[in-house]
C-alpha cells in the first residue's frame, strides 16, 4: 500500500487506549513508508495519528473545509482544501 486514508474522532474521547492505538497506527504507517491522508485537523485522534507519522518523518496529506481552517483547526502540515478531498483520498 502506498497511501491510507484515516477518518476518526475529532476529539480524543474518554478512552485513553484509543489515543494509544492512534499513536501506534501513525508510527506503523511511517515505518512502512505509507502516506497518511486524513481530515487535516490538528485536534483529536486524527491529529494524534498525523503527529505520530510526522514524528517518524513520514508523509502526511491533510484535507479539510476552509471554514475549519479559518477557525484555526488546521494542521500546519500539508493541508489542502476540501475540493481536493476526493481526488487525494482515491
Amino acid at each position: 500500500m502506498k497511501r491510507v486514508c484515516v477518518f476518526c474522532g475529532s476529539s480524543r474521547g474518554n478512552v485513553a487506549s484509543f489515543a494509544v492505538a492512534a499513536q501506534a497506527l501513525g508510527e506503523a504507517l511511517a515505518a512502512r513508508d505509507c502516506e497518511l491522508v486524513f481530515g487535516g485537523s490538528h485536534v483529536g485522534l486524527m491529529g494524534v495519528v498525523a503527529d505520530a507519522v510526522l514524528a517518524k518523518v513520514g508523509n502526511v496529506t491533510g484535507v479539510l473545509p476552509r471554514f475549519m481552517a479559518d477557525k484555526e483547526l488546521r494542521s500546519e502540515e500539508h493541508t489542502s482544501e476540501l475540493q481536493s478531498r476526493q481526488v487525494i483520498s482515491y
